[in-house]
């Protein structure tokens, strides 16, 4: 993971998502139908300019370091655009986004994409990798080019491995076995929570 060899950074982005909320535990069902014991809400990270800075910044790393030709960024729905705004503003870079669905005249694009550009797609968190798939598709067909996407938490419930298969590489700042092992960790989730998570996601994926 991009963290993992800035141990601190990682630390005060887990111990954040945990202060505000972000990380809860439970029962849940989540967006595809599927149930989890644990629920990650990013949408209200703004109302936190500490922890949101954390998050945009780390992403913002991310793409300088694994996309670094990227033409443009492109912000999936909804949460997404909260994370990709700043991010594109930081790098200097056009910013488009796709909605969750073309409605009467709209475009499924907002923004400029000119023909040949490299988009990267930048999401919250990626669960089946449906909603980076759908938001390069809609890309591709205005002209562009998506080869990597980059989410703030990789879930590791299989989006890697779909994305792959579509030609594209994702790139996470962390994911929820590494989430988690720093939180226990920090003793600020229980063994229970941690063992939760672990069987959400199953075997991480070498």
């Amino acid at each position: 993971m991009a963290w993992r060899k800035r141990s601190s950074r990682l630390n005060e982005l887990a111990e954040g998502l945990v202060k505000v909320g972000a990380l809860q535990f439970g029962t849940f069902s989540l967006p595809g139908g599927k149930d989890s014991s644990y629920y990650v809400n990013l949408r209200g990270l703004p109302s936190y300019p500490g922890v949101y800075g954390l998050a945009v910044q780390a992403i913002a790393d991310v793409i300088s370091k694994k996309v670094p030709k990227a033409d443009a960024v492109c912000a999936t729905p909804l949460t997404g655009l909260i994370f990709a705004s700043p991010v594109a503003v930081a790098l200097k870079k056009p910013l488009v986004y796709t909605r969750m669905e073309k409605q009467d005249n709209e475009r499924l694009v907002e923004g400029e994409v000119r023909p040949g550009w490299n988009v990267v797609v930048v999401g919250d968190l990626t669960t089946s990798g449906r909603t980076v798939m759908s938001a390069a598709e809609a890309i591709k067909d205005e002209g562009g080019e998506v080869s990597a996407a980059v989410v703030l938490i990789d879930r590791l419930e299989g989006a890697r491995e779909k994305l792959s298969k579509r030609g594209i590489a994702l790139h996470a700042v962390t994911d929820m076995i590494e989430l988690a092992d720093t939180l226990h960790s920090m003793e600020l989730i229980t063994k229970d929570n941690l063992k939760a998570i672990t069987k959400s996601v199953g075997r991480r994926a070498p």
